[in-house]
């Protein structure tokens, strides 16, 4: 079986070769802009502090994300570097030619706090996992509707799914707002008392909530919050885009995309289907 799935994918990349997606031969970079190193090839990961994505244990760089960017650029034929960024930079870091990707559960099916739609922004690839945002609190009581969050403090990741999402509901409502630099920032701040409640995204809460230094974080049941896909980033017009989407679904054809996602516990919200995306 495993043979077979070997000469799949080594099918799959012939292909993908023969129409220009994968780095064969000469590269033509990864756009106009240069940010690619086309006598290295050489990709830049822009990513956060991010478990179960992206995140350093015993000062190695792991997760989701960052093993899945590592086999999808590698079978591409490029070196990979990751770039530790402050997520309210991220379109500035991407169309400053500092990163060629964001790659960090990214969710491409909202709107920023701007009113614009993120994919107005960036090309975004094959949706690759489902998530939603969850609210996280210590001492403080559940919430069951968002007029419950008067006069209590919120925490919450600037320019995130999270902020779009306190923007939207908590807009009338009168609660002090604290945009913090990363998620993890958003989870201390409850986890240290000095926010009542934190907005982040539920792959980050189940992994850590209730373990370790955040045995007293609850994840929040009252309020229902809606689906969300996480996908890559890439500037507008980015030849990259149609090379990733053939390797995720080289990956997902091979099992190792769900192998990958199990690993880091995320395997019942990883999508291996992409036949919707694709009609």
């Amino acid at each position: 079986m495993k043979k077979f799935l070997t000469l799949l994918l080594t099918a799959i990349m012939a292909v993908a070769c023969c129409f220009g997606l994968t780095a064969c031969g000469d590269d033509d970079g990864s756009n106009n802009s240069g940010v690619v190193d086309v006598t290295t090839k050489t990709i830049t990961v822009g990513y956060t502090d991010y478990a179960p994505m992206n995140f350093t244990e015993n000062g190695v760089l792991k997760g989701f994300d960052t093993e899945l960017a590592l086999m999808v650029f590698n079978a591409l034929g490029y070196e990979v570097r990751f770039k530790l960024i402050d997520w309210n930079n991220k379109y500035l870091e991407l169309n400053g030619g500092t990163v060629d990707c964001l790659w960090n559960g990214f969710t491409a099916n909202v709107a920023d706090d701007d009113g614009i739609q993120r994919a107005d922004k960036v090309d975004f690839s094959l949706n690759y996992m489902q998530n939603a945002q969850c609210i996280v609190r210590k001492n403080a009581p559940e919430v069951d509707s968002w007029s419950d969050f008067a006069g209590k403090s919120v925490s919450y990741e600037l320019s995130s799914a999270a902020d779009s999402l306190i923007s939207s509901e908590l807009e009338d409502v009168n609660v002090n707002k604290k945009g913090v630099t990363s998620q993890m920032d958003a989870i201390r701040e409850v986890n240290q008392g000095t926010a009542n409640y934190a907005i982040v995204d539920i792959l980050l809460a189940q992994s850590i909530v209730g373990t370790n230094d955040y045995a007293g974080l609850t994840i929040n049941q009252g309020i229902e919050i809606g689906v969300e896909y996480y996908a890559i980033g890439f500037k507008k017009g980015s030849p990259l885009t149609a090379k990733v989407n053939v390797m995720l679904q080289a990956f997902a054809l091979t099992g190792q995309l769900q192998e990958l996602a199990d690993e880091y516990g995320v395997g019942t919200s990883v999508i291996t289907d992409f036949t919707s995306q694709l009609a």
